[in-house]
């Protein structure tokens, strides 16, 4: 018995214990198209790991490993806010058929449109207009008054949302570790 246990000892202590602290950046590709406007909370969602992740100089988990999550919140884009989304991967499927529990996520939002252009062409278009109205009496009066309403004018036009967030299949994310992962 005392063999066996002096065995048992040196052979479980051989195995060493790897660890991926929280924090760390994943580098993966996205499979499942998610959508602000149509997908909702809950949804299964799958990445592939582009970039292998290395911990003491020892890859950890190789690139083509498969994430499994779901999407945890979303928000579709309104009048006041964009499109938001934060996505949670449950599950680490390596090449070799092992699974392993985790906790990588990140958020997302959508970028808030350039309105820049509009707003210019719009002020230009007014204060032309409010100048030609004005005539030589009260040309500058027409020019800041025709500016005035087409800024008005643009802050009110489109369809009144800003845009919901699209995350298409192929696109590249950066996630991160939520939690330490303990690996034997």
């Amino acid at each position: 018995m005392g063999l066996f246990s002096v065995f048992l000892f040196l052979t479980v202590h051989q195995i060493p214990l790897v660890v991926v602290p929280a924090g760390t950046l994943v580098g993966a590709r996205l499979e499942t198209r998610v959508e602000t406007a149509t997908s909702s909370a809950g949804d299964a969602i799958v990445a592939v790991v582009a970039e292998p992740v290395r911990t003491a100089g020892r890859i950890v988990i190789p690139d083509g490993s498969r994430l499994n999550g779901r999407i945890e919140t979303l928000q579709s884009a309104s009048r006041t806010s964009e499109g938001r989304v934060r996505l949670v991967f449950r599950e680490i499927e390596f090449p070799d058929g092992r699974i392993v529990s985790t906790w990588i996520t990140n958020a997302f939002t959508a970028s808030a449109p350039n309105r820049k252009l509009r707003y210019a062409l719009y002020m230009g278009i007014g204060a032309a207009a409010g100048g030609l109205v004005g005539g030589r009496a009260a040309r500058t009066t027409g020019i800041l008054g025709g500016s005035l309403i087409g800024f008005v004018i643009a802050g009110n036009t489109g369809n009144g949302n800003l845009p919901d967030l699209v995350l298409k299949p192929g696109e590249m994310l950066r996630l991160q570790f939520g939690e330490d992962l303990r690996m034997e």
